[in-house]
């Protein structure tokens, strides 16, 4: 594997810390450090303003714009003009003056530079030593998003001069959001002072969506201009010698995704809302949000003792999945890089059903639930897309925030249908853990019906029909483009075939209901036990090797380990259509199926296929490493488990792909918390029957990870003398083929 970790943060278990500032990684600190509870994000921009090359990002999940302009050309079945989250009110802003000179840490002198972001608390910190006419003074800054009332944001500042200095500090509610440092897609509604309190109202231009953000800061006799989509604040303060002065910024930020809430009624909500802030504090929220990832570690945290660099990379994974994502509101969905960065336009993946959501199985019960009513939600614009297409049913997007395709790349958009087939997943994969049998009639069987009558449609029969397949299609692997018999897309379409038919076999629900309400006929159930008959699966029992796609055995061949590193990202360095002409893989795609249907496959097959495609995988996707540490870790190759392990583990935290400057990977954090529970501890859950299968790690003294199942919470300690499984409550496991009922605690050794 070709990249290497860029590592300059210190190593600690429970924070993540920068001592001293790397100019040179700055725009990746900002990522690394943004703080978000899911209604909202924030990336870790210096507040006072920093004039080189930054991010100031504001996110607030839902309130998301059109592009100023329809994509060239676009026609039918390409999306005409794209969405996307936009950058919003930056509620933390303020300008800081010492004795006329300005701080700005680009131009201004400065030592003993450090920041910290707690992992048990979701504070973030930063200080440093301003040197200014020969005086110093310490600034610290302490910022906080709430993680259970989700409105509040609250911030404090701190100077301590060696010398009586003259400061002129000023706040703002700064609405002058730009996206992509190009566009601004709010407009002003008006500024207000309430009392002592200070307000900015902004709607976004064609989505009507509304944001009302009110601050206090709590110093009295401010002087308050309202500038173009900007509130702000200013104080003159003199500071003594040697004495401690903090300031303390309250904010509350509502937003209206739908344009029907009055914003007088928004303001006195918020205005409300603010009252309690204030009488909370900033320790209020400190200890709110440290009972709350409490109960977030409680449930869910991963120990690896023996190991602090990646100790400290597995949870700073399940801490930013805590951030963004724990089922605050039914209409949020899972950003590829969540709230911290404008790459990807904030639209959500078949990340969220694949990748993101066996976490939240096994930690989130209402959460899970809440990813699939996400989709259920918008099922009508999945059925307008396939109609788009020219199918039947409903054809679920590529990349989305309100549920319409997003993707303005045809070859993306219009080929691939990995969203589609891991919406059915997932609904199997939920009920599988939950038989939640209320959701499955009245919502999962629905869009389970409606998936399959849009496969159905845009799959064909060759022409003697002896055959039934996808064309001109791209898998998982985006390196290859308008392929025939991907097997990824066929395999996961039979098996979405397969689940419905066992349903309507069952009779264990009202199905003809459900049919009858999707259109789904005879004829159709008639086509689909055909299709699911004759469906094409490349599969080679000699090598016991699946073919990616029809041909994919005959292509060129690269060494991807003689690719450099200087090319990574390799979209940004080679020409596009270089990039697919060879058998190099982005990211997993047979091995992406036999993950999902583990136990669908043999030992034997799962190592033949690593054998042949790991060599050719160069992890471009974020989301690849895990899944080959899992099949690493179950084959028996534990020297490459680990090394991708790590590669996963801590992608952004040291910069693997080189792009973590754009936000984080959300997702792909997901996938590492997997590589934990469902590579090393050997979790399978793609079956009716919950199994365990724990391997250990010779780095390691040992490891430790927690799950909830049916109600109990369990704990997995592997270490060298054996494996110790703790149940809260009596549950049913496989473990190494054996079923046990554990009570309270089980010891076994490894096997």
């Amino acid at each position: 594997m070709a990249k290497k970790s860029n590592l300059y943060l210190d190593i600690n278990p429970y924070k993540i810390i920068e001592t001293g500032f790397h100019e040179d990684r700055a725009k990746v600190s900002e990522s690394i450090f943004s703080l978000g509870n899911e209604y909202c994000g924030v990336r870790g921009f210096f507040e006072e303003g920093y004039s080189k090359d930054t991010l100031v990002g504001s996110y607030f999940n839902g309130i998301y714009e059109y592009a100023l302009e329809d994509t060239p050309n676009a026609y039918r079945g390409i999306v005409k003009r794209t969405h996307f989250t936009i950058n919003s009110t930056n509620y933390f802003k303020c300008q800081i003056v010492i004795d006329g000179n300005r701080l700005d840490l680009a131009k201004s002198e400065f030592a003993n530079f450090t920041r910290e972001l707690d992992l048990l608390s979701g504070e973030y910190t930063r200080s440093f030593n301003w040197l200014v006419n020969g005086k110093k003074i310490k600034l610290s800054f302490k910022r906080l998003l709430n993680m259970v009332s989700c409105h509040e944001a609250i911030q404090e500042i701190s100077f301590e001069a060696d010398q009586a200095c003259e400061l002129d500090i000023s706040f703002s509610l700064d609405g002058n959001a730009i996206q992509w440092g190009k566009d601004c897609y709010f407009k002003r509604d008006s500024e207000f002072k309430m009392d002592n309190c200070y307000g900015l109202a902004i709607s976004t231009l064609s989505t009507k969506q509304k944001v009302v953000s009110l601050m206090d800061i709590n110093l009295s006799d401010g002087e308050c201009s309202f500038a173009d989509k900007e509130t702000k604040v200013s104080y003159h303060l003199s500071l003594s010698a040697n004495k401690q002065t903090t300031i303390r910024r309250s904010v509350i930020n509502l937003v209206d995704k739908d344009g029907s809430i009055n914003k007088l009624d928004m303001v006195k909500q918020a205005s409300l809302e603010l009252d309690g802030l204030l009488e909370k504090g900033y320790y209020g929220v400190l200890a709110e949000n440290k009972a709350f990832f409490k109960a977030v570690y409680d449930n869910s945290d991963i120990e690896i003792d023996g190991d602090d660099k990646n100790q400290q990379g597995i949870r700073y994974c399940i801490f930013q999945l805590a951030q963004t994502y724990h089922g605050y509101a039914k209409d949020n969905n899972i950003g590829a890089k969540g709230l911290t960065g404008e790459a990807y336009s904030g639209h959500c993946f078949w990340d969220s059903e694949t990748y993101c959501l066996p976490y939240y199985l096994f930690s989130n019960e209402e959460a899970s639930k809440n990813l699939l009513m996400f989709r259920y939600n918008t099922l009508e614009e999945a059925k307008a897309r396939a109609h788009d297409l020219d199918c039947e049913g409903a054809c679920y997007p590529i990349a989305t925030r309100n549920g319409k395709e997003g993707c303005n790349l045809w070859q993306h958009a219009s080929l691939q249908f990995q969203p589609s087939t891991g919406v059915v997943y997932a609904i199997y994969h939920y009920m599988n853990l939950y038989n939640d049998h209320e959701f499955f009639q009245n919502y999962g069987l629905e869009m389970v019906v409606e998936v399959c009558k849009f496969l159905l449609s845009r799959g064909d029969y060759n022409q003697d029909h002896s055959s039934f397949s996808f064309y001109n299609v791209m898998g998982p692997d985006e390196f290859q483009m308008m392929v025939n018999h991907n097997v990824y897309t066929n395999y996961m379409a039979k098996k979405s075939f397969d689940y419905l038919l066992k349903i309507i076999s069952d009779k264990q629900y009202d199905v003809d209901k459900v049919l009858k309400k999707c259109g789904f006929s005879n004829a159709h159930l008639e086509k689909m036990i055909d299709a699911s008959n004759k469906m094409v699966i490349l599969y080679d029992e000699a090598t016991k090797l699946f073919e990616q796609h029809a041909g994919f055995f005959d292509l060129p061949h690269i060494d991807i380990d003689k690719i450099p590193t200087s090319d990574f990202p390799l979209y940004s360095h080679w020409s596009y259509d270089r990039i697919y002409r060879n058998d190099m893989i982005k990211q997993p795609d047979v091995l992406m199926f036999m993950f999902l249907f583990n136990q669908d496959f043999s030992l034997e097959q799962k190592k033949a296929n690593y054998e042949y495609y790991e060599p050719r995988c160069i992890h471009e996707s974020s989301l690849s490493p895990s899944i080959h540490s899992i099949f690493a870790s179950e084959i028996g190759k534990m020297d490459q488990a680990y090394k991708f392990f790590e590669f996963a583990t801590r992608l952004d935290l040291d910069d693997y792909n080189c792009n973590t400057s754009e936000g984080i990977h959300t997702t792909s954090i997901a996938a590492a918390w997997m590589n934990i529970v469902y590579g090393f501890g050997g979790l399978r859950s793609d079956k009716e029957e919950l199994v365990l299968n724990p391997v250990m790690i010779d780095k390691w003294n040992y490891y430790s990870f927690k799950i909830k199942y049916h109600g109990s919470i369990i704990k997995v300690k592997v270490s060298k003398p054996g494996l110790t499984i703790s149940v809260s409550s009596p549950v049913n496991l496989k473990i190494y083929g054996k079923d046990y009922l554990i009570n309270d605690e089980l010891h076994l050794e490894l096997n």
